[in-house]
């Protein structure tokens, strides 16, 4: 490399020597071989060292890909677990059989009143004339809304009557039988109850409405009832209400 670097600089001076003018024919010639050795020894000289080329670096050695690797071979699923067995309903528990409310227990048959016996007609004598005397009449006493009859009960009608409150209206007519048994101590008795409808009925009193049909006289609305004091006694009764439904308690 440095003896081509030297060419071109030896060329140059060889042209240089041949333009210059030619020394007079006195000079001796120069010695043009000496002098190129030394101008290219001195070129030579004063050129730096070359740096060598670095070492050629070989291509790394070619690795090849990796032998692939096969997958492996997928696993089996698992084995499927059944549902579990259905497991039905129990069997619905049926609901007692009803038990029916005793039957009412019915009051005792009601003593008819006994007929009326007319008192015997008078004979007219024949010698003599009789002034029949005419029949005494008692007259009827109004009823007044205060008019009220109680009596105390010793048969426990009243108890089972009360007991069995839920029965509602069909506790009327047990509640009538009392009343009309109450109404023969009186100067009037009750014969029957008509068109009756509860009022009240709960465990300490059991009432009705109706219109009552009197053995004198005309009907009239009536409250019949039944109740307890809470001491263990039970009473039944009726009272009057001269204004029809109005004010029941």
């Amino acid at each position: 490399m440095s003896f081509r670097a030297l060419i071109p600089v030896a060329l140059l001076l060889l042209m240089a020597a041949c333009t210059s003018e030619p020394e007079p024919a006195t000079v001796a010639s120069p010695d043009v071989q000496a002098t190129v050795q030394a101008e290219v020894a001195a070129a030579l000289a004063a050129a730096p060292t070359a740096t060598p080329w670095p070492t050629n670096t070989p291509y790394p050695t070619h690795t090849p890909y990796p032998t692939a690797t096969p997958y492996p071979p997928p696993a089996a699923l698992p084995t499927n677990t059944p549902w579990p067995t259905h497991t039905p309903y129990p069997t619905a528990t049926p609901y007692p059989t009803h038990t029916p409310y005793p039957t009412p227990t019915q009051a005792a048959t009601q003593t008819p009143l006994p007929t009326y016996t007319p008192y015997p007609t008078p004979v007219r004598a024949t010698t003599v004339t009789q002034q029949v005397a005419p029949t005494p009449t008692v007259p009827v006493r109004p009823h007044l809304e205060s008019d009220s009859y109680v009596e105390r009960d010793t048969t426990d009608r009243s108890n089972q009557i009360l007991s069995t409150h839920i029965l509602g209206g069909t506790n009327c007519d047990r509640v009538a039988d009392l009343s009309r048994e109450l109404s023969r101590e009186q100067d009037n008795a009750i014969l029957k109850v008509y068109d009756m409808r509860i009022v009240v009925s709960n465990s300490r009193r059991v009432e009705c409405a109706g219109e009552a049909k009197w053995s004198r006289g005309d009907n009239t609305s009536i409250i019949i009832f039944v109740e307890s004091d809470g001491d263990g006694d039970e009473f039944y009764g009726y009272r009057f209400q001269s204004r029809g439904f109005e004010g029941f308690n």
